[in-house]
C-alpha cells in the first residue's frame, strides 16, 4: 500500500489507542496487522453487523469499523461493566446504539486530527451507522478494506477496520501527501505573525518593501502541516532558532494565513508529533542571522529582515523567490 496512506493508517492507530484505553479501562496495545485490497464485501457477517463510524474528506469516503466482539466489549464496559461477557446474537439496543455513536464520533475526531495535517477541510461525520451495510458509501463504489488493526485487551485481540472506496484511494494519497514525506516525517512551520494583506496585495511586493506582521496570541503558532497544533514560544539553541512548546493549541483552527512570517520549520516523525508536549524543544531550520522567511497563499514568497517599526513588528524584503 501507498506510504502517505500506511503513515495515515498508522498515525491514525496510535492516536486512538488512548481513546480505546480509556474506554476499556485497561491497557490497550493496537497495532496495524495489515494493509490489503480485500473488497469490504469478504468481511464476515460478525463486522457487517457491527457499529461503523462514516466521514466523508475531501473528494473521498472513509470508515471505521470495530469488529462486533470489541464493540460488545466496549460498550459494556462505557456501560458500567467489565466488557468480558459473550457476544448475543442480538442487535444492539437504543442505549447501546446511542453510546455507539458518542465512541465512534470520537475516533471520527481522531482520524480527522490526522487529516488535517494534509487538508484545509476537515472530515464530516455524515452518518453514525449501525450496520456497515448501511455505511453510506456512494452508490456503485465498493468499499475496499484498507487496513486491520489488531486491539489487544483482556488477553484477547479483536480488531478494528478502517475501509474506502477503491475509486477514492488516489483523492486520499493526494492529500496526505500534504502531511506526510516518504519517511513518515511531518513538516512543523512556526508562525512569527500573519499580515492582514490580502494574497494579491502580497503578490505585488518587491525587494525593499515592509510587511506588518502581528503575533499571535497567547504564543507563537504551531501547524503539523496545515493543522493549527500547538503554542510556543521562541529560543535559540547555540546559533540555532529554536521554539519551545507551551501548550497544545485547542482554539478554533481558521486555516493557514493568506500572508505569514515564520520563526522556521522543522521535521518530526507523525509518532513523535502526536507526543509533543509542554517544554518539548524544536531545532529550526534557521540560524539567529538568517532571513525571516515570508509565505503567501502557504507557499514561500520571499525572504526578509525583521524590523520594528512604530512599536509593531514587520519584516522588510530582501530577496524574492
Amino acid at each position: 500500500m501507498r506510504t502517505a496512506v500506511s503513515d495515515f493508517i498508522n498515525a491514525f492507530a496510535s492516536s486512538c489507542s488512548d481513546l480505546l484505553t480509556r474506554a476499556l479501562r485497561k491497557r490497550v496495545v493496537l497495532q496495524v496487522e495489515e494493509i490489503s485490497s480485500c473488497p469490504a464485501s469478504d468481511l464476515s457477517d460478525e463486522v457487517l453487523t457491527a457499529p461503523a463510524a462514516v466521514v466523508h474528506g475531501s473528494g473521498c469516503t472513509m470508515a471505521v469499523v470495530l469488529e462486533r466482539q470489541l464493540a460488545f466489549s466496549v460498550l459494556d464496559t462505557l456501560l458500567g461493566g467489565d466488557g468480558k461477557g459473550a457476544v448475543e446474537n442480538r442487535p444492539f439496543s437504543d442505549v447501546e446504539q446511542a453510546v455507539a455513536a458518542s465512541f465512534m464520533e470520537k475516533l471520527a475526531d481522531c482520524l480527522n486530527s490526522i487529516w488535517r495535517w494534509g487538508s484545509d477541510k476537515d472530515l464530516a461525520s455524515d452518518k453514525m451507522a449501525e450496520y456497515f451495510s448501511e455505511s453510506g458509501f456512494p452508490a456503485g463504489k465498493e468499499p475496499l478494506l484498507l487496513a486491520v488493526l489488531d486491539v489487544s485487551w483482556d488477553k484477547n485481540w479483536r480488531k478494528m477496520y478502517i475501509c474506502i472506496p477503491d475509486s477514492d484511494l488516489d483523492v486520499m494519497e493526494s492529500v496526505l501527501k500534504n502531511a506526510f514525506d516518504a519517511d513518515g516525517n511531518v513538516t512543523l512551520s512556526v508562525e512569527m505573525g500573519s499580515s492582514s494583506l490580502d494574497i494579491e496585495e502580497a503578490r505585488q511586493l518587491g525587494i525593499g518593501d515592509v510587511v506588518c506582521v502581528a503575533p499571535p496570541e497567547g504564543g507563537l503558532m504551531v501547524r503539523a502541516g496545515k493543522k493549527a497544533f500547538c503554542l510556543a514560544q521562541s529560543g535559540a539553541v547555540g546559533e540555532s532558532v529554536a521554539a519551545s512548546i507551551l501548550c497544545r493549541y485547542d482554539g478554533q483552527d481558521t486555516g493557514t494565513p493568506g500572508v505569514a512570517a515564520l520563526l522556521g520549520t522543522a521535521k518530526r516523525h507523525w509518532k513523535e508529533v502526536l507526543n509533543l508536549d509542554t517544554g518539548d524543544l524544536l531545532i529550526l531550520d534557521r540560524t539567529r542571522m538568517s532571513p525571516v522567511p515570508l509565505m503567501v497563499a502557504g507557499q514561500l514568497k520571499a525572504e526578509g529582515q525583521v524590523i520594528v517599526i512604530d512599536k509593531r513588528l514587520g519584516v522588510r524584503i530582501k530577496k524574492l523567490l
